[in-house]
């Protein structure tokens, strides 16, 4: 009898093999056996009678380990699981005096929200570089690369050499030029015409030097045959020395007309020249002249046709002075065009202190037909002592050629 207040014998010995084996529920009480319930808290109910007892007996020690480790296998699960999320349980302490135990301090998380790169690269800004809007001319009728070089105050060289001309006297009507501002190279890197071997013998009279208003150094001369053949392509160079003679600065500079004609052909056989120097220095003592360029025009010559300016006026108005005329071809036969004139003053020393190089709006020329010239030029120092005017012509094939 398993009830309240049963025989105490009948707990049996220990490990005794006929006692009845009484049942012990939680907090020692007994189980009824007639209505012993296992498996309340997981949903199911065993009614356990009285007539299956002895299997009852057999079977709850195993049903029992089941369940325990069932319930272990979901509590390990459960803190594996917890585990893996980063949590940690602490289990309820139930009374008595907590115990510590020593542990390693564990880190702390580290906050995400305010999380910083250990090193941050560090980029480099390059300062951008200011570059000058460049200054772009588009020739027009009747212009020249020396009267553009004289307007903007830069040499005939810089421009042929920023431009890659290798005539200055060959320019066309809508042709944009880039002015040098100062801060290009405008030496010679070779698409220029180089100095010839030996260059026909040409003279240099009246040079001049002349300081801009804005620092520059300009230079005026002029060209002369010599010789008894036309001659083209005459280049110029001025070398600047210091007192012990060494040299400090050089340019150079084409003639400003296409063909000299023969000597004793005046004012055919000149033309003038121009050099500005945009950093003169500011102690040279002296300067040399070379012609480093002259040729034989051969058949060019044959192209180009004198024209002739009869009484030209000329007028001094303060810094500047104004010609005008016409210009007429006493070519009995030939019809020209691209009319070039070529106007150059003189201070009283003979020295070259101007000149201007213009193509007429005309734009052609039959024999014995005039056009209208008129020009404004600027000179230095004095008033023009006297001027010359030179003008000609490109021949134009005849109708039906």
């Amino acid at each position: 009898r398993n009830g309240r207040g049963g025989d105490p014998r009948a707990r049996g010995g220990a490990g005794g093999r006929g006692g009845r084996k009484t049942t012990i529920g939680r907090r020692g009480k007994p189980l009824n056996p007639t209505t012993w319930t296992s498996g309340e808290r997981f949903g199911r109910r065993f009614t356990h009678h009285k007539d299956t007892e002895d299997e009852h007996k057999r079977q709850s020690p195993l049903t029992t380990l089941r369940l325990c480790g069932g319930v272990a296998f979901a509590l390990s699960l459960l803190l594996t699981l917890l585990s893996g999320c980063g949590g940690v349980i602490t289990p309820e302490q139930r009374g008595g005096t907590p115990t510590t135990v020593p542990s390693s301090p564990l880190p702390p998380p580290p906050d995400r929200s305010t999380a910083v790169p250990l090193s941050q690269p560090t980029f480099t800004t390059a300062t951008p570089t200011v570059t000058p809007t460049p200054i772009i001319h588009v020739v027009q009728r009747g212009e020249t690369l020396s009267g553009i070089a004289a307007l903007y105050g830069v040499s005939v060289e810089a421009l042929q050499v920023v431009n890659g001309i290798e005539n200055p006297l060959l320019l066309r009507e809508g042709q944009e030029l880039v002015i040098p501002t100062g801060e290009e190279d405008v030496r010679s890197s070779g698409g220029l015409l180089l100095p010839t071997p030996t260059p026909l013998p040409v003279g240099v009279r009246g040079l001049g030097f002349y300081e801009t208003p804005v620092g520059s150094l300009d230079c005026y001369g002029e060209v002369v045959n010599t010789t008894p053949y036309t001659v083209t392509n005459v280049l110029v160079r001025v070398t600047l020395f210091d007192g012990s003679g060494n040299a400090l600065l050089s340019g150079e500079a084409f003639a400003a007309a296409d063909l000299l004609l023969p000597s004793g052909r005046a004012p055919f056989d000149r033309a003038p020249f121009r050099i500005l120097f945009l950093s003169p220095p500011p102690d040279f003592a002296s300067h040399q002249v070379t012609v480093l360029r002259s040729e034989l025009a051969g058949a060019l010559a044959e192209n180009y046709v004198p024209l002739v300016v009869p009484h030209p006026s000329g007028t001094p108005s303060g810094s500047q002075f104004e010609v005008a005329g016409e210009v007429r071809n006493d070519d009995p036969e030939r019809t020209v065009g691209q009319i070039v004139v070529v106007v150059t003053t003189y201070d009283q020393e003979g020295r070259v202190n101007g000149f201007r190089q213009q193509t007429l709006a005309a734009e052609s020329l039959a024999p014995g037909e005039t056009a209208a010239l008129q020009l404004v030029l600027t000179t230095y120092d004095e008033s023009p002592a006297d001027f010359s005017v030179v003008a000609y012509g490109q021949a134009r094939p005849a109708p039906g050629e």
